[in-house]
């Protein structure tokens, strides 16, 4: 559940370094055991309602499938990527579907039925429907200028010139023998585009591009939502003026953790309650990097015994919280 970077951060005149790696973290949904393949549906009305009024002026038919192509792929890729990160590789590869419903997007609550999600389901052998119910564009255009003064004249000075995409999704998750949906989520996302800062040009999509970006964004942050990812964590290691504590950050720049412990677990006996909390502390991270969460937080807490400082109650809070969702992402991945 842990995934150690080799990257250590020094700060503070070397007195701690910081140490990086990456954590599992749980989904926000839970499926049934018995969801083993999922079906992505785009079910988003193409309609004018879904771009605002200055944006769709003069847009036709054959523009609107256009964006509506652009924007139905860029959700769907994104939610790709992350399903094909998943642990469990039955989500990596979901079933592509699209049936798009012919009302306008002002009618946002016309949901499946539990004849139309169980027909689904059997004709394309999937155990859940995670369909795209709507999605809406606002497109924005905003040029920042310097006032000034020149023989009493009144000018500006372009300062910065940038796009700005932002858009809304509706999603509906539909389980087959269910009357209701089985989880609903709308989300907001907002991009900021910049070609031109302080005299400096910078390159960026064109407009078909930046919609696509901000889409995929999106894609990717429902992905999140449906499933464990990987996300990064840092902790702090204490090297201190101790010459034990920096001989053992020593042995950590160079890989040598089981060295680092063993003087780590020496301090313990010190008559110095900071020192040896600061010991408890790092051993407490070492054992966390080793996957051992019970260890760590055994240690931790042997941290804040020894002192109180906020710092060490922090770190027995996070690893609390880590316990907690591997029992989550235990109970997911099952």
């Amino acid at each position: 559940m842990v995934m150690v970077a080799a990257l250590v951060l020094h700060g503070c005149a070397t007195t701690y370094s910081v140490v990086e790696f990456e954590v599992l973290e749980p989904a926000t949904i839970n499926f049934p055991p018995d969801v083993q393949r999922l079906i992505l549906l785009d079910r988003a009305p193409v309609t004018l309602d879904a771009f605002d009024p200055k944006d769709r002026a003069g847009m036709t038919r054959e523009h609107l499938e256009i964006i509506d192509t652009i924007i139905s792929n860029a959700l769907m890729e994104g939610i790709k990527e992350i399903l094909g990160d998943f642990p469990y590789k039955q989500f990596s590869d979901p079933i592509m579907l699209k049936e798009l419903r012919t009302d306008t997007a002002g009618l946002k609550d016309l949901i499946l039925t539990k004849r139309e999600v169980a027909d689904m389901c059997a004709e394309y052998d999937g155990d859940a429907v995670i369909s795209l119910e709507y999605y809406s564009l606002d497109l924005n255009e905003h040029r920042e200028n310097y006032p000034g003064y020149s023989d009493d004249t009144f000018y500006e000075t372009l300062y910065a010139h940038y796009y700005i995409i932002s858009n809304e999704t509706q999603w509906i998750i539909y389980l087959p023998g269910s009357p209701a949906p089985f989880d609903t989520y709308r989300m907001k996302d907002t991009l900021y585009f910049t070609d031109y800062i302080e005299g400096e040009f910078k390159p960026i999509p064109d407009v078909p591009g930046m919609i696509r970006e901000t889409f995929k964004y999106s894609g990717e942050k429902y992905g999140r939502y449906l499933v464990p990812v990987w996300s990064r964590a840092s902790r702090i290691l204490f090297r201190g003026r101790d010459a034990a504590l920096k001989e053992a950050g020593k042995y950590t720049d160079q890989g040598a953790w089981d060295e680092a412990f063993t003087i780590w677990k020496g301090l313990t006996g010190s008559e110095d309650s900071s020192l040896v909390s600061k010991a408890y502390h790092n051993m407490a991270v070492y054992y966390e990097l080793e996957d051992k969460l019970d260890s760590a937080d055994l240690l931790a807490g042997m941290a804040v015994r020894f002192d109180t400082l906020e710092i060490f109650q922090n770190y027995k809070e996070e690893l609390d919280t880590r316990i907690e969702n591997k029992r989550e992402i235990q109970k997911q991945l099952e």
